[in-house]
């Protein structure tokens, strides 16, 4: 029997480097609370802080948060600034309660983030039942561990549906087909381990990948129907579901249109006649870049020579946007001209072109020198791929050229893509 009924506040803070930091509700949270309702855990809101702001209005909102028991405060590494003036507002306003926060840059720097920003808890990894403990040790008087490792489940079909009706989704910006779009996972991790992907922090690169049923992810389409006809599956590796032909099958049935993130070697005839019958309208696929030497330096050797996939894919009618990185182990001049020349003719509707970023947890920014690179600049609050007004971050050194050289093969890819017809993904008439 809890003693009390803790007063409980999610908050979701601002981000000041991208152009839209508004795009969709916080899944991660929604999850939390659908968790923590499940403990019969019921005072709990969330404060979604996010919106086009400049930093006046940025500092009026922190300074007028609400009182709560406990806060918990999901944190990225472009808004670990934010993160960080939250909590001291937080212990100055109401110092007997307590902070807790996760996501991807605690999870990466649990120790680092638990000394540098006062937070009373960490929580490393998945938090639904992390948090929700938490809270009942805090309602029976237990100071929980400065950090925590949480343990995400085996069976993810036990996790309750996100508690989207604790925001207000007609504020948020995505869009699919220019209509209003829900976002959602089918399944958790993602059993590759790319060197320079930071979903290894939250369970990628695992060969413990947990897929949710077909039966249970058509059960929460169908409790969003009513209210939207166009999804997003947010998962690292849609196409890599054991059981994706049955789930594409009963989507069919749904009658909704949706948008994946794959990769390009599952891009077969047979999956693509599939994923156009079930209402796939986009594909992302990460070439990142055609060199196989540079595949194989970032953990991606098993999709060297499989770009041809693209024309299946777009032969059965589907929308294909391809990101690339610059900036990797085996990039010059002559290597980038090659590279995107081939790729400006691969048939991509809509391209990104990024540096090779450091993120924090990644084996790029662990062990740099592995790969030739040192960091050279090394505030994490400007590692965003497209900022504000395009702007990103040319944060790695190389022994065999520099972040200038890098700039300039940006700039290099981006017009080669364009020349040859494609488009870039701001430009894109489909998913927003």
């Amino acid at each position: 029997m809890l003693k009390r009924n803790p007063i409980i506040l999610l908050i979701n803070p601002p981000s000041s480097s991208v152009e839209d930091d508004r795009v969709e509700p916080p899944l991660g949270l929604l999850y939390i609370i659908s968790t923590l309702r499940e403990n019969k855990l019921n005072n709990v809101s969330l404060l979604d802080m996010t919106g086009n702001q400049d930093e006046i209005a940025i500092s009026n909102k922190i300074e007028s948060i609400p009182f709560a028991n406990v806060y918990g405060i999901s944190c990225l590494s472009t808004n670990y600034q934010y993160v960080k003036r939250i909590i001291n507002h937080i212990k100055l306003s109401y110092p007997n309660s307590c902070t807790v926060i996760g996501g991807p840059h605690p999870s990466a720097v649990p120790e680092f983030t638990s000394k540098d920003s006062c937070a009373d808890t960490v929580v490393v990894g998945e938090g639904e039942d992390a948090f929700s403990d938490i809270i009942v040790g805090y309602a029976k008087g237990m100071t929980p561990k400065s950090i925590i490792y949480g343990k995400g489940r085996e069976d993810i079909d036990s996790y309750a549906f996100p508690a989207r009706w604790a925001v207000d989704t007609s504020t948020y910006s995505r869009q699919l087909a220019e209509q209003p779009v829900v976002s959602l996972l089918s399944s958790r991790g993602c059993a590759y381990h790319c060197v320079h992907c930071n979903s290894v922090v939250m369970g990628g690169g695992s060969i413990g990948v947990r897929y949710r049923t077909p039966d249970n992810v058509i059960k929460e389409i169908e409790t969003l129907r009513d209210g939207f006809t166009f999804y997003r599956f947010n998962d690292d590796h849609f196409s890599g579901n054991p059981k994706l032909e049955e789930l594409l099958i009963k989507i069919k049935d749904l009658d909704i249109g949706f948008r994946i993130f794959a990769r390009v070697e599952d891009l077969d005839d047979r999956t693509c006649k599939l994923l156009k019958e079930a209402g796939c309208i986009h594909i992302t696929v990460g070439l990142e870049s055609l060199d196989e030497d540079n595949l194989k330096a970032i953990g991606k050797k098993r999709q060297a020579g499989k770009e041809g996939n693209i024309k299946i894919a777009k032969a059965h009618g589907l929308t294909v946007r391809s990101s690339f990185m610059v900036g990797l182990p085996y990039d010059n001049d002559k290597s980038i001209i090659a590279s995107f020349q081939k790729a400006s003719k691969l048939g991509i509707d809509e391209f990104a072109v990024y540096p090779l970023i450091p993120y924090p947890g990644t084996l790029i920014w662990k062990y740099p020198e592995r790969f030739g690179y040192t960091i050279a600049h090394s505030d994490f609050a400007d590692y965003v791929q497209m900022g504000r007004e395009g702007k990103t971050c040319y944060a790695l050194q190389h022994t065999n050229f520099t972040p200038n050289d890098v700039m300039r093969w940006k700039e290099m890819a981006t017009v080669l893509l364009q020349l040859g017809g494609v488009k870039h993904m701001r430009e894109s008439e489909i998913a927003k």
